[in-house]
């Protein structure tokens, strides 16, 4: 009898991504409807969405726009959310080319 030793790790729905995630460091900010914006880092993006850094706590479910610097701003809905990072769902997912822009503009992560 051979006895297999195996860890299964339930993925969590909003990991189940399509896209691969580019790592960047974007100063950015994030701004919700009625609101100012709010300052976070950009720490990784994908065509489909972005996962960010803030000290500002927002719900899941909420809809915002992500301004990345010299770019129109993103409409995004907040898929999860912990302490200080937040997961997000581009309403339209971005071009191929603007994903390459905003990339190549991150500093020393590409």
């Amino acid at each position: 009898m051979v006895r297999i030793l195996a860890v299964i790790h339930e993925q969590r729905a909003e990991d189940s991504r399509n896209d691969t995630r580019r790592p960047v460091d974007i100063n950015a900010s994030l701004r919700m409807a009625g609101a100012r914006g709010i300052g976070c880092v950009l720490s990784n993006i994908s065509l489909a969405g972005f996962m960010a850094r803030s000290y500002a706590r927002v719900e899941p479910g909420r809809p915002i726009w992500l301004r990345v610097p010299g770019f129109p701003a993103l409409a995004a809905r907040v898929i999860w959310s912990d302490d200080q990072r937040l997961g997000c769902q581009f309403e339209t997912p971005l071009s191929p080319e603007m994903l390459v822009r905003i990339v190549a503009e991150a500093p020393n992560l590409h």
